[in-house]
Parts: structure tokens; sequence; C-alpha cells
């Protein structure tokens, strides 16, 4: 039986959709939240298997990540000195640049988890 990983992709309801829709024909299952002006609880985040959101939409959750062993994908316009210390307190992180080839995207997230993607701690510009 193939087991289950709860990938949470946190992010703008329309990006979101396409996520999960991308993810979905590959045979993932992902859970979407969108950001109010409350933010993100932190029970959302809990027995996360991947965090997937943007930057800077997710700051606040990516801060939430700190310190956490939970690989996360951020989802980035750019890059700059802001985007890399967010990625440089994060355990394991991988950033990807948009617009994004969706085919590299849904092999990272394959292989993230699957647990075969290797990394030892820090980040990756993907």
């Amino acid at each position: 039986m193939k087991t289950r990983h709860r990938i949470l992709i946190v992010d703008e309801a329309g990006f979101s959709r396409v996520c999960s829709s991308i993810l979905a024909g590959q045979g993932f299952h992902a859970e979407c939240v969108i950001l109010d002006e409350w933010g993100v609880s932190s029970r959302f985040i809990k027995n996360v298997s991947l965090l997937i959101t943007s930057y800077p939409y997710g700051t606040q959750v990516l801060k939430m990540m700190h310190g956490s062993p939970v690989p996360v994908i951020v989802l980035a316009d750019y890059t700059g000195n802001e985007i890399i210390e967010i990625l440089e307190g994060l355990e394991n992180s991988y950033c990807m640049v948009k617009p994004i080839n969706y085919e590299r995207f849904t092999l990272l997230v394959k292989n993230l988890v699957n647990e075969t993607c290797f990394q030892q701690g820090g980040y990756s510009i993907v």
C-alpha cells in the first residue's frame, strides 16, 4: 500500500488550485490553505511531509518553519537578500524562481516525499 504523504500548499487561491491539480495528475494529494488577515495557525503545519508556499506571500509560514526538518519548496518571483535570509533559517528548503518548470517541480516533489532527494540541510535554488 502506498504511503500517503501530507503535502500542504499555502498560497493564493488561484495558484494553489493550479499547483494542487498538477500534483494530483502525478498521484499526489495536496491540502490548500489560504492566508487570511490572521495568518495561518501552527496546527495546519503539524505533521506535514512537505510544505509548498511562495515568497513573499508565505513569509509568515516560512518563519514558523525555522528549525523544522520538514522540506519546504518556496516559489519566488525573484531572488534577493531578503529571501536568502529566510532560506538560510530553514533546515531543508528549495527555492524555484517563477515561471516554474512544472516537470521539474513535480519531480522535486516526488523526490522530497519519497526522501530520495539528498541535501544535508540548508537551501538550494532549483
